[in-house]
């Protein structure tokens, strides 16, 4: 990410983060968080699309199987199937440095994903609350 875009993308965060906790209802709010220098944070629609947008070298990740893919998924996302016997391999050997912008159906998966990324020490991941359901009413998806 840019020096310049790194500003963008705080300033959205905090602004969606305080039109958030506006909200009555707190399983809307996004829980973000950040202990030296790591973040790992559950972000709405607008926030993961605004975060995607402005990066230049994060990882847009797809952790549904290979027929949820090919039915649809957002442009420019790899794939790496949550239920493969592997998959914590297959994790192992992306960059723990860049980050990692990773959805699911429904953001039960990508949520898991998430957990197991941050305990393997990844730096900066950000999960999309509602998974390809949530994007799909807001975002275009591919197929």
């Amino acid at each position: 990410m840019s020096a310049k875009t790194i500003p963008t993308v705080l300033i959205v965060l905090l602004l969606w983060g305080g039109a958030v906790s506006c909200q009555s209802k707190p399983e809307a709010s996004t829980e973000i968080a950040q202990s030296e220098g790591v973040v790992n944070a559950d972000v709405n629609v607008a926030a993961f699309a605004a975060l995607i947008d402005t990066s230049e070298t994060g990882l847009l990740l797809d952790v549904r199987t290979d027929r949820e893919f090919a039915m649809g998924h957002i442009r420019g996302a790899a794939q790496i199937d949550f239920y493969r016997d592997d998959f914590q391999e297959e994790l192992a050997k992306l960059d723990p440095n860049v980050p990692v912008y990773v959805y699911c159906r429904s953001g039960n998966r990508s949520g898991q994903a998430a957990k197991m990324m941050k305990s393997m020490r990844f730096k900066t991941v950000y999960n999309l609350e509602g998974g390809i359901g949530a994007w799909a009413r807001e975002q275009p998806i591919e197929k």
